[in-house]
């Protein structure tokens, strides 16, 4: 379907932060009209979209994932509203850029890809996440790392959560280069003590010695333990004098990883208050059960690659940091098989509304539409998306203000991949991908290559 009209809603310009009775002519996969109801007469043959009592809006991007080319968890971020993703985060990437954005077509939504740390070392023959990379490691590093912002890479992403040992020097590095580019860089901070901000701290240092525009990653999860207000303090602290720092965050207190992780050492558990009983496996054969230490020992040496959803922080502080004017929403979604996981992948977006609008935790529909559109389509460089504008791409989210909500939950308490409810329909590229939250089966993502290299600023 090329050309059809949503009739009846109320559309949500992010720009002007404001909401009106208005229609949106589609055509062609851009957005052609939008005009008072009744205003566009396209013909009788035009199919029409009944919008009545919902919200229209721009498709909701996600600037913090794990999809990487992986199918059906990129369904479950369309069913819930999402038309563009942001993969290759906390350092984990492909590390040939180019080759991965070609294998991208066709795809249930948009995605945009970072080049990350943790694969670069790993690909540069620094494979001990104890120990920094050697001067001779940061040269390749920096040439793997200039070829995938060459091929189209979203940015740099750093990982020293999962890399303990790497040094300034070397993210230093890849921040200098980012900045170049005009790419962001995201960071998955380290984890030196459940209420450390120094490690907040080296965030800030390595955006203001390179330049770069700096995310901070899964904020909640960093910081989200009584320390929320002093670590949002730091981020518009350092702001006021210039650098550029952002964050996302997500709408879940529990955060997760592989077993094998190197977050999951004893000593590092210990350094930051995590035991045993905080700790519910979400995938593989144990899935839904809280270990004991048995079980600990035998998952970390036999099933590294399973996962581990973490029960601590504070639930009052995803609120906190949800309500702050820089906060982008994300999923830290991954790719799980049907029925594992934790329920971020299908229920953040929708939970986000549900929570912080209808329930009155400060935001209204009008300022958390930004947050979920235009401002990461900002910071990611993406004009033509995250805004309601005519000659913009027409990736759209019909959405019932009256009953979106999330449905997902914890394996053993429920199924963390049900989907939510309130999504009318959710449209990629002028078709109709989902409706009420169901996929579609149309395939109308591509894979997102950022500006040519003949941008990248001198040095």
């Amino acid at each position: 379907m090329s050309e059809f009209i949503i009739s009846g809603g109320r559309v949500i310009d992010p720009e002007r932060r404001c909401s009106f009775p208005a229609d949106v002519h589609i055509l062609d996969g851009k957005i052609a009209r939008i005009a008072a109801p009744g205003e566009i007469d396209a013909g009788e043959d035009i199919r029409r979209i009944d919008a009545g009592g919902c919200y229209v809006c721009p498709g909701f991007i996600d600037p913090h994932g794990h999809i990487d080319g992986h199918e059906y968890t990129a369904k479950l971020s369309l069913q819930q509203g999402i038309t563009t993703s942001v993969g290759g985060n906390c350092g984990f990437s492909p590390v040939d850029i180019e080759q991965f954005l070609i294998a991208q077509k066709p795809f249930p939504i948009h995605q945009l890809e970072m080049i990350g740390l943790c694969a670069l070392r790993m690909e540069a023959g620094a494979t001990d996440h104890f120990l920094p990379a050697t001067d001779k490691q940061i040269e390749t590093m920096e040439a793997l790392c200039r070829r995938a912002l060459e091929a189209g890479a979203a940015g740099v992403s750093l990982g020293p959560g999962y890399t303990p040992g790497a040094s300034v020097e070397e993210m230093l590095t890849l921040c200098r280069l980012a900045a170049r580019y005009g790419r962001p860089v995201s960071i998955d901070t380290r984890m030196n003590s459940i209420t450390d901000l120094d490690s907040l701290q080296e965030a800030i240092d390595l955006a203001e010695m390179s330049g770069c525009t700096m995310i901070v990653s899964h904020f909640v999860y960093q910081y989200g333990v009584g320390v929320e207000e002093e670590a949002l303090d730091m981020i518009h602290r350092a702001r006021a004098r210039g650098v550029d720092m952002q964050l996302d965050s997500g709408m879940y207190k529990d955060w997760c990883s592989s077993i094998g992780a190197a977050l999951f050492e004893p000593t590092i558990m210990a350094e930051n208050s995590i035991e045993l009983h905080h700790l519910r496996v979400i995938t593989g054969p144990h899935m839904g059960s809280l270990p004991d230490q048995q079980m600990y020992e035998h998952l970390r040496a036999n099933h590294p690659c399973d996962a581990f959803v973490v029960n601590t922080g504070l639930q009052e502080a995803v609120y906190t940091i949800q309500r702050d004017p820089l906060t982008m929403v994300s999923t830290d979604t991954g790719a799980y098989a049907p029925g594992e996981g934790h329920p971020q992948i299908a229920g953040s977006f929708p939970r986000y509304f549900k929570e912080m609008v209808r329930e009155g935790r400060g935001l209204t529909f009008e300022e958390a539409v930004r947050h979920v559109t235009l401002h990461p389509a900002q910071v990611f460089g993406l004009a033509s998306k995250g805004r309601m504008r005519c000659g913009c791409d027409a990736d759209l989210v019909v959405f019932d203000p009256q009953t979106i909500a999330d449905r997902a939950d914890f394996p053993g308490l429920g199924a963390p991949d049900a989907a939510p409810e309130g999504i009318r329909v959710v449209i990629v590229g002028g078709r109709i991908a989902a409706t009420d939250g169901k996929a579609t089966g149309v395939m109308a993502g591509r894979a997102i290559a950022m500006a040519s290299a003949a941008q990248a600023k001198e040095a």
